[in-house]
C-alpha cells in the first residue's frame, strides 16, 4: 500500500517546484499517481518535482522504470525530479539498478532545491595494453596481424 501526500512547499528556486512524499512500497500503482500529480504541475510549464522517498519501504522493478518515464517526462518540459531522503530499500535498488547514474538522490530537502555539490566524472577503467597495441600496428605486417586477428 502507498500513500503520497503534499507537503507545503517552502522552496526559492527559479523553477516552480512541488513537493511529494512516498510512503510504503514503490510500485507501479505509486508511480501512476505521482506521474498524475506530475502531469498537472508541469501543465502550466517546467516545474521541479522535490520526491520525498524516506518512508519508502520496498521497491519493484516497475517502480524504478515508473520513475524514470517521469524524469523523462519532466526533463523533456524543462523541469527535473529530484529524490531525498534516505531510506534503506533505496540504497539496495541504487546499488543494483545504478539509479544514481540517472537520478540523483540527496541526503536533505534543502539539497535537493539547491541541487547540490556538482556531480563528478564517472569513473571508468583505463584501457588497457594501449602500448602493446600501438607496436603491433605499428611494427608487425598486415599479413601476421590477420593471421592473428589483429587487423
Amino acid at each position: 500500500m502507498y500513500t503520497i501526500t503534499h507537503a507545503q512547499n517552502t522552496a526559492l528556486s527559479a523553477l516552480q517546484s512541488i513537493d511529494l512524499a512516498l510512503e510504503g512500497s514503490l510500485d507501479a500503482a505509486s508511480v501512476l499517481a505521482v506521474r498524475r500529480d506530475c502531469a498537472v504541475a508541469a501543465s502550466n510549464g517546467p516545474i521541479l518535482v522535490l520526491l520525498d522517498v524516506t518512508e519508502v519501504t520496498s521497491i519493484g522493478a516497475s517502480g524504478v522504470v515508473g520513475l524514470l518515464e517521469v524524469l523523462h517526462l519532466l526533463r523533456a518540459r524543462g523541469g527535473d525530479v529530484r529524490l531525498f531522503g534516505s531510506s534503506g530499500a533505496l540504497d539496495d535498488t541504487n546499488l543494483q539498478a545504478h539509479l544514481g547514474h540517472v537520478a540523483r538522490i540527496y541526503a536533505t530537502r534543502q539539497a535537493a532545491v539547491d541541487g547540490g555539490t556538482p556531480l563528478v566524472r564517472v569513473r571508468r577503467p583505463k584501457p588497457r595494453f594501449r602500448l602493446l597495441r600501438f607496436l603491433l600496428l605499428r611494427f608487425l605486417p598486415h599479413s601476421r596481424r590477420a593471421m592473428f586477428g589483429w587487423g
